[in-house]
């Protein structure tokens, strides 16, 4: 096929499930899944366990940001995936090698269950992590009391069709639907692996389905793309892609 259909829709009210049982390994990680990293609280349960989990490589990079904030946001989102991943593959969370894929999209080495598709996203305070098998994956998360103009980024990334959308009225929730058709383009984008650029008003991620030319899309998208939008508190949204329909049926929380 030469297009891709792109299903939007809304998870309208997530259940929220405890993710720590998972994570030390009491339950079984579901796949898919999606997880809310809270900074603060997932670096307080694993402060002690950076240098036994955390590679010399993800350990430098984490020391080059500037603000403490983002040091711990980086630490404890990379070592949660790892004990994530760890638990997929029976393997031990400090082994686990990474090689990259399209644009230096991470993944695991053949060797390691190379089927197995996880993705991650950060703003403010929070990350967020999404987990399969097989199909491709992404995620995004925004704040959406992020400090930015809305109009200097319009006709940069969205159709004509979206700015009608993103502007109409109430004026009050113009920050909502942007951040709403963004984070799906940036779900798009991390599934694909492909960077922003000039494609991003090219195609439309409207609620209900939108057909765009893959070439547009880039980075050899699938037939279908389906994305599941949904909030967090009044302060963020996150985007869920992947390349099959699923039930999202809770989100586990960190």
């Amino acid at each position: 096929m030469k297009h891709t259909s792109i299903i939007s829709t809304w998870m309208e009210e997530p259940r929220w499930t405890d993710g720590w049982p998972v994570l030390r390994g009491s339950h079984e990680v579901t796949l898919p899944s999606v997880w809310l990293v809270d900074a603060a609280r997932a670096h307080a349960m694993l402060d002690d366990r950076y240098d036994q989990i955390l590679s010399s490589d993800e350990v430098g990079r984490a020391e080059r940001f500037h603000q403490p904030a983002h040091r711990i946001r980086y630490k404890a989102s990379h070592t949660a995936l790892r004990m994530l991943l760890a638990g997929i593959t029976h393997a031990d969370a400090a082994t686990l090698r990474f090689v990259g894929g399209h644009h230096n999209k991470p993944k695991l080495t053949d060797y390691q269950r190379p089927s197995i598709t996880f993705n991650l996203s950060h703003t403010e305070h929070t990350s967020m992590i999404a987990v399969g098998e097989g199909a491709g994956i992404g995620v995004d998360i925004e704040w959406i009391r992020r400090p930015i103009v809305i109009d200097d980024m319009l006709a940069a990334c969205f159709s004509a069709n979206e700015i009608d959308y993103i502007t109409s009225r109430p004026e009050e929730g113009m920050r909502d639907r942007f951040f709403t058709l963004w984070t799906r383009k940036e779900a798009i984008l991390k599934l694909t692996g492909e960077g922003i650029g000039e494609h991003l008003p090219l195609f439309e991620v409207l609620d209900g389905t939108c057909v765009a030319k893959k070439e547009i899309i880039g980075g050899a998208p699938p037939d279908r793309i389906y994305l599941y939008s949904f909030r967090i508190a009044d302060d963020y949204i996150g985007c869920f892609a992947t390349a099959e329909p699923t039930d999202l049926r809770f989100v586990y929380q960190l």
